[in-house]
């Protein structure tokens, strides 16, 4: 029987949940103010809020920065759908109206989609920069 390790390391190094929640949580609040607004505003929501969310989870993890960015990037996303879904449980008991899964056209929330990506990346990449040890600059 193989020793197990408690900390993996290389590939199957697992991401730190909090660290992608935390920055995933930050990320999906940028969709939320953005759901009914226009197309520029809802933009630039999504680029604030997924850019802190990248560097949020960055931070907060011990290694893989980029990797913990895109998991927030997916977090922000799926933390969205549930507050989607609760406003249409919300809605069928004659609550206001629940926002569309998918804003606007679907090659639009395909651009959004790659925006937010691209400003989580940026975050994760800013967090990684900013917080390596000083002799591998």
């Amino acid at each position: 029987m193989a020793a197990l390790t408690s900390s993996p390391a290389g590939v199957t190094a697992r991401l730190d949940l909090i660290a992608v929640v935390w920055g995933g949580l930050a990320a999906s609040v940028g969709l939320m103010a953005g759901a009914g607004r226009d197309w520029p505003a809802r933009l630039a929501a999504s680029a604030l809020s997924f850019g802190i969310g990248g560097f949020l989870a960055g931070v907060r993890a011990a290694g893989r920065r980029i990797a913990h960015a895109i998991g927030a990037w997916v977090a922000g996303y799926v933390i969205h759908a549930c507050f989607i879904a609760l406003a249409t449980i919300i809605d069928a008991f004659g609550g206001p109206d629940a926002p569309p899964l998918v804003a606007g056209t679907g090659t639009r929330w395909l651009y959004a989609l790659g925006w937010a990506f691209l400003m989580a990346l940026a975050g994760g990449l800013v967090a990684n920069s900013w917080l390596r040890p000083a002799g591998r600059r």
